[in-house]
């Protein structure tokens, strides 16, 4: 915009006409997008400013009725506590049952007559470690025990092969049948103990209050100021091609009137000469015929004294 300014200036100097009045309907283009452009711009403005308050006021207090409350609706503190506390039993209910699984029918030696026989033999299976104690406290796993994280693969080790009347034929511990059962159950205790506690977070909408913090402090006061330049120079960039509008179309006329009013002085005195010239040449005239008449006269005279 700048150079069209400074284009449009030299052609005004220069006195090139068309070329102004195309730079004209040019600039007053570009005056109209940077209007829009400025209306978008504030309207952009409004809109992120409302949405800052309104993260703002939410995260101080996700519980009331604020803006977001109803697209944001968050459970109290006390609900996600009691959830927790639910997750911590499953997990222990479910490793119990796990162990007593293994304690009964894997790790026993059962007489050949009774329903849990299966010919199991070979080593132990060790058994699943619970990461919570009959508390609900945290509790460090033992030597001998497996987690959640490599239970499947240390207990495959101990799954015997089965023939056709249900039977292990080789060393082992588990059949094939109770070991997809147990490795089941953990995955569910390991399912619990991982993504709970974050699913939770975004119940309560903890995550969701620490961004929304963190937008508005770190995000939204720079992004105002960078606004707030943005339409002023949208403005000033307005203004300035209006002026220069202005001053182009003041300064493409100047040459002009004054060529009009240098060629009116010019065409008097031409009109002055020529009408001197016409009455001059009609004196002439006359002043001829008055000659012609006075010799007729006298040609009269002299003939007559003759006769």
């Amino acid at each position: 915009m700048l150079l069209l300014a400074v284009l449009g200036l030299l052609l005004s100097i220069l006195g090139r006409q068309h070329a102004i009045w195309i730079f004209i309907l040019s600039g007053w283009l570009l005056v109209t997008i940077t209007f829009i452009l400025c209306g978008v711009f504030i309207i952009f403005n409004h809109v992120l400013l409302d949405t800052c308050v309104a993260m703002e006021e939410w995260a101080e207090n996700p519980h009331a009725e604020t803006a977001l409350s109803n697209i944001l609706p968050c459970v109290d503190q006390g609900t996600t506590n009691k959830t927790l506390i639910q997750r911590k039993e499953v997990i222990h209910e479910l490793v119990n049952v796990v162990n007593t699984a293994i304690y009964t029918f894997a790790n026993s030696n059962p007489p050949q007559d009774t329903s849990s026989y299966y010919n199991q033999s070979g080593p132990l299976m060790p058994p699943l470690c619970s990461p919570f104690d009959s508390k609900l406290h945290g509790r460090p796993c033992e030597p001998q025990e497996v987690s959640f994280a490599n239970a499947s693969d240390v207990w495959w080790n101990y799954v015997c092969t089965m023939s056709a009347s249900g039977l292990c034929t080789g060393v082992g511990r588990a059949t094939p049948n109770l070991y997809t059962q147990l490795v089941a159950a953990v995955n569910v205790s390991y399912a619990l103990d991982h993504y709970a506690p974050p699913l939770l977070s975004f119940q309560d909408c903890n995550f969701v209050r620490v961004t929304f913090r963190n937008i508005t402090l770190d995000h939204c006061p720079p992004l105002e100021r960078n606004l707030q330049m943005v339409n002023a120079g949208l403005g000033l960039i307005a203004v300035g091609i209006m002026l220069c509008l202005v001053l182009w179309i003041l300064y493409a006329n100047r040459p002009q009137r004054e060529e009009v009013f240098v060629k009116f002085p010019f065409s008097t005195k031409t009109s002055s000469s020529s009408s001197s010239r016409s009455n001059n040449n009609n004196n002439s005239s006359n002043n001829n015929t008055n000659k012609t008449n006075s010799n007729s006269s006298g040609d009269g005279l002299s003939s007559g004294e003759v006769v």
